[in-house]
C-alpha cells in the first residue's frame, strides 16, 4: 500500500487559497484574491516572500504520488505552539516531505522547522535542501539549523538535495541517505523544458520579446542587460518577484488608487527604482501570484534571460528558450547540477557588447548534450522518489 504523504515547507500558488486549516484538513476558498491596491499587493508578496518559491511547491506535489496531501506549515507550527499537537496529523501520515530551497545558510536559524519536525512521529524527506553561499559551510550554521540538522539525524531522513555540494556536506556530517536530484521545480513539465532548450538556437538576441528577471533596486546589472538586450518595440518585460519587499523598488498607488492589474500581472501605478534613470528601453513591468497565469503569459515571449533561477525556469515550463545569469553559489549548485542553459554572471558583465556575447554563447552551446544531461537528472529525480516510495 502507497504511504500516506503529508507535503509541507514551502508552498506552491495554491496556498492563496487556503481559508482555515483544522487537525488534518484544509479548507480552500474559491474566491481568488485580487491585490490590486498597495497594501493588498504588498501582502500577497510577503505571504510567499518570494513568488518564485511557488514552483517550488507546485512542482514537489507533481512529482509525488496522488495520495501527497499539503499541510500548510503554519498550520504545524501554530498546532506546536498553541497545545493543540500534531496526533491527528500522526495518525494520518505515514511520511513527511518537507519542501525547502537555501536552508543552510548563515542568515536564516531553522528554529521553526526543528521544532515542528521533531514532533512528527514519521520518516521525514527534506526535498529540494541546498546551500547559499559556500563559506557559510566553513562557519558555524546557526543554531536552530544545527538543532534542525540533529532532530533529522535521530530519525528516519531521507536528504535529496539540490546539487553535489550540498550532498558532499550533508554525508561529511554523517547523515546515511543523501541523493543530489536538483529543484523539483525543474521537473515539472519536462518536455516543455527540453523543447524550449531546442529552441536556443533560433533566437534573434535583442529583436524579439524577452522577459526578463534580476534584482531590480539592488543593482544596475539587470538594467544593463535589458539596455543591451531588449528590442526597441516596447514588447519586452520584467517580472518582479520580491523587490518591493527586499530591494529598493518603490509603488505608488495611479489615480484609481491601483498599483497592479490583477487581469494581465501589469503593475499600473508609478515605480521607482535604484538606477531608474540609466534604463534606456521601454519595459513593462508585471507580477504573478498564480504560477498558471504567470506561465501563460510567458509563453507568448520569445527568450528568457535573467539573474533569477525560478523566474527563467517557469520559461523553461512554458516552452520558451532561456538562459539563466549565475551569480551566486546557490544558483552554480542548481544549474551545474542540471546541465540547464546558464552563462556566468562575470563574464556577461565584463563584455563589451552584451548582446553580440549572449548571441555567440547561444550559437556554441552543444544543444544535445544539455537535453541529454536534463533528461537524465530528471530520471534519477523521478528514480528517487520511486526508491523513497513516494514518486
Amino acid at each position: 500500500m502507497s504511504p500516506r504523504i503529508l507535503l509541507t515547507g514551502i508552498p506552491g500558488h495554491l496556498t492563496r487559497l487556503i481559508q482555515r486549516a483544522e487537525d488534518s484538513r484544509v479548507f480552500y476558498s474559491e474566491k481568488q484574491p485580487q491585490p490590486e491596491d498597495k497594501e493588498a499587493y504588498l501582502r500577497e508578496l510577503k505571504n510567499i516572500s518570494n513568488t518564485g518559491n511557488y514552483l517550488i511547491g507546485e512542482g514537489a506535489l507533481r512529482a509525488l504520488s496522488p495520495d501527497a496531501t499539503h499541510i500548510p506549515f503554519w498550520h504545524l507550527y501554530n498546532a506546536v505552539n498553541n497545545g493543540t499537537g500534531l496526533d491527528a496529523i500522526n495518525k494520518q501520515f505515514d511520511i513527511c516531505v518537507f519542501t525547502c530551497a537555501n536552508l543552510l545558510r548563515k542568515s536564516l536559524s531553522a528554529d521553526a522547522e526543528a521544532q515542528v519536525l521533531s514532533k512528527l512521529d514519521m520518516p521525514v524527506v527534506m526535498l529540494g535542501i541546498g546551500i547559499q553561499n559556500r563559506p557559510d559551510l566553513e562557519e558555524s550554521l546557526p543554531e536552530g539549523t544545527q538543532r534542525l540538522l540533529q532532530v533529522l539525524k535521530e530519525k528516519e531522513h531521507y536528504f535529496l538535495t539540490r546539487g553535489d555540494e550540498t550532498a558532499a556536506y550533508l554525508k561529511d556530517q554523517g547523515f546515511s541517505f543523501v541523493r543530489p536530484v536538483g529543484c523539483p521545480s525543474m521537473y515539472f513539465m519536462p518536455a516543455n523544458v527540453r523543447k524550449a532548450i531546442r529552441r536556443l538556437p533560433d533566437v534573434k538576441v535583442g529583436e524579439g520579446r524577452t522577459v526578463f528577471t534580476g534584482y531590480m533596486g539592488a543593482a544596475l546589472d539587470t538594467i544593463g542587460d535589458m539596455n543591451a538586450l531588449s528590442s526597441d518595440d516596447g514588447r519586452s518585460a520584467y517580472v518582479i518577484q520580491d523587490e518591493p519587499l527586499h530591494f529598493d523598488m518603490q509603488i505608488e498607488p495611479n489615480e484609481d488608487g491601483r498599483v497592479y492589474d490583477s487581469t494581465s500581472g501589469e503593475m499600473i501605478g508609478d515605480l521607482t527604482f535604484k538606477g531608474s534613470e540609466e534604463l534606456k528601453k521601454k519595459i513593462k513591468v508585471h507580477t504573478f501570484f498564480d504560477t498558471n497565469q504567470w506561465r501563460a503569459w510567458t509563453s507568448s515571449m520569445d527568450f528568457s534571460f535573467g539573474r533569477r533561477f525560478h523566474g527563467n525556469v517557469i520559461a523553461l515550463q512554458a516552452g520558451v528558450p532561456s538562459l539563466i545569469v549565475a551569480v551566486d553559489d546557490r544558483m552554480r549548485e542548481m544549474l551545474n547540477f542540471s546541465g540547464l542553459p546558464k552563462v556566468e554572471a562575470n563574464d556577461l558583465n565584463s563584455a563589451n557588447d552584451r548582446s553580440a556575447f549572449i548571441s555567440d554563447h547561444l550559437a556554441e552551446m552543444n544543444i544535445p548534450q544539455v537535453i541529454e544531461k536534463y533528461s537524465d537528472r530528471e530520471r534519477s529525480f523521478r528514480s528517487v522518489l520511486t526508491e523513497i516510495g513516494i514518486g
